[in-house]
């Protein structure tokens, strides 16, 4: 495979698809919350994470502190750390590049990178990256723009996040063929409604990664998709 920008344009265009989709709607839910400009696009380029993003609006709209934003904001990002732990061995040797590829991998890049043979992620890791920012910035400020004018007639929004994951775990499972972290999800999910009804992501993303930890190291190895080399 060629390691060229419109190679990498290539194997991100449904990643662009699903951001459009998910930032248009950020954007557009941020302006009709009332959140500044500046922010809302200063979020986009810097968080990088749509989940957090969205999390974030309710808690503009309803006055909360700087402490419980940045609470949500972490414990809703944690799951890159994992992410970034998985291809440090691929980041670029340029500083530079380097903080950008780690900075900008979400889960849709980590999905694409993951896909790909291990000689071909440390040339296409900072690309994917690169793109990801670029494609959500770009589609937040479209969301920005449009503002009023077409989201009183779009319902559910919000739901085109949720969507994208969707699409994104499907895909993941016909590659790598492994129901094991569906299945952690899950659990941690059901668990999760029976805990609280307010805050439902948070701990859901706490109870998997604490049965994560403590599964035995032949089950964990098994479910680390990204070792699977791609058939």
């Amino acid at each position: 495979m060629e390691n060229s920008w419109k190679c990498a344009i290539k194997l991100t265009t449904p990643i662009f698809m699903g951001y459009f989709a998910a930032g248009v709607a950020y954007g557009m839910l941020a302006t009709n919350a009332g959140m500044p400009v500046w922010f809302t696009v200063a979020m986009s380029f810097t968080v990088i994470s749509g989940t957090a993003q969205y999390a974030a609006i309710p808690f503009f709209v309803s006055g909360a502190g700087v402490i419980p934003v940045f609470l949500s904001t972490f414990l809703m990002s944690l799951r890159f750390s994992f992410y970034t732990l998985n291809m440090m061995e691929y980041k670029p040797k340029s500083r530079l590049k380097g903080i950008v590829s780690i900075a900008g991998l979400t889960d849709e890049g980590f999905a694409v990178l993951s896909t790909l043979a291990k000689e071909q992620r440390q040339a296409f890791i900072f690309k994917v990256a690169t793109l990801c920012i670029t494609y959500w910035t770009f589609s937040t400020v479209v969301g920005i723009l449009l503002g009023d004018s077409v989201a009183n007639y779009i319902p559910h929004l919000d739901f085109a996040l949720p969507c994208l994951f969707a699409i994104l775990a499907y895909e993941q499972y016909k590659n790598q063929k492994q129901w094991k972290p569906i299945a952690i999800a899950l659990i941690g999910f059901l668990l999760a409604r029976q805990i609280t009804e307010t805050s439902v992501l948070l701990v859901a993303i706490l109870l998997a990664i604490i049965i994560v930890a403590f599964l035995p190291e032949s089950f964990s190895k098994n479910t680390k998709g990204v070792e699977n080399e791609p058939k």
